[in-house]
């Protein structure tokens, strides 16, 4: 369901009063004088008195499309500001929201472009904090993960230093009135979170000749290959792996065990990475897609003819299971 423009009138009359209340709560905290000039990245729903742009309902329409209306952290959330800009691709045309988007629940961060080969990545969700007390921290965290702060700098005409300054002390301001609301009206949400598995994985996107499971015997062999091909030792049998099978040069692409990653690249020696090593929240996609870029600086190689789809699906299920690996 999109809230983006007035279709809070359509919503249950509960509802609806949550928003209007919301909207004005953060529509009069980015109207104070000292926020002048970070005025041309601030843009509310239905906006038709922006300072500098005509189109600004339709900036925060398309920046609530993509950054949160494709993944919501819970669903049915009320939309309320977008703060950042919107970056041109020069090659495809295609504009791409960057900066955070807040909603009453979650804020949502990219800072990722679309590429030629790959899609625009999801925005990551952040659920907002239980209690105002711990704003200031979770806001100052956000910024810090941020990583297109040069960009923004030269946009706003300042360093990186103020504006991360003058970001997080309005941020602060307006994130900590919502969850202020929301402990007033008992109206702070958690998301429902489902683990991935391997063979969901595998049936939804049809993978089973790339993804491979060893809960399938018929894959057997085709392990077997790919673990003397990437080198991994025999007393760390395969997890899964995501591999392609050329005609010419042997299986290539990424191997998971219990212990660590194992990697390569068609005509290329193996490379290996020990779970200690990564950081699965800094593990990421590289422009092309076919590389996982990661904390540790080992090239972890993708097959190259993988979907968007398929690729973000995988990094998110890898990321669970480092997390559930390293804790067990």
């Amino acid at each position: 369901m999109s809230l983006t423009s007035t279709s809070l009138k359509t919503l249950p009359a509960d509802f609806g009063a949550h928003g209007e209340a919301l909207r004005t709560l953060v529509s009069a905290a980015v109207a104070q004088p000292d926020d002048a000039d970070l005025s041309a990245f601030l843009f509310l729903p239905d906006q038709n008195n922006h300072p500098h742009f005509d189109d600004a309902a339709q900036v925060f329409a398309e920046a609530a499309e993509q950054m949160y209306l494709r993944k919501p952290w819970v669903g049915d959330e009320i939309p309320l500001l977008f703060f950042g800009y919107h970056a041109m691709n020069r090659l495809t045309g295609k504009r791409t929201a960057q900066g955070l988007f807040l909603t009453d629940q979650a804020i949502y961060l990219q800072d990722e472009m679309a590429g030629l080969l790959l899609g625009l990545p999801p925005a990551k969700g952040h659920s907002l904090p239980a209690q105002s007390r711990d704003t200031e921290a979770f806001i100052q965290l956000l910024l810090t993960q941020y990583r297109e702060w040069k960009d923004w700098s030269v946009l706003a005409n300042t360093t990186e230093p103020a504006l991360m300054s003058h970001c997080g002390r309005l941020l602060n301001q307006i994130v900590r009135s919502v969850v202020e609301y929301n402990l007033l009206h008992h109206r702070q949400r958690q998301p429902s979170i489902k683990a991935l598995t391997l063979a969901d994985l595998v049936s939804g996107h049809s993978a089973s000749d790339t993804l491979l499971n060893p809960a399938n015997p018929a894959l057997t062999k085709k392990l077997a290959k790919v673990a003397a091909k990437l080198k991994v030792p025999p007393h760390e049998p395969l997890l899964f792996a995501l591999v392609d099978f050329p005609l010419f040069g042997g299986p290539y692409g990424l191997g998971v065990t219990a212990h660590g990653l194992y990697s390569k690249d068609l005509m290329d020696d193996p490379q290996h990475v020990a779970l200690t090593a990564l950081d699965p929240d800094d593990l990421r996609l590289s422009e092309k897609g076919d590389k996982l870029l990661n904390s540790a600086n080992v090239t972890l190689v993708l097959p190259a003819h993988l979907e968007v789809e398929l690729r973000t699906a995988f990094l998110a299920f890898l990321k669970q299971e480092i997390v559930r690996l390293k804790t067990t």
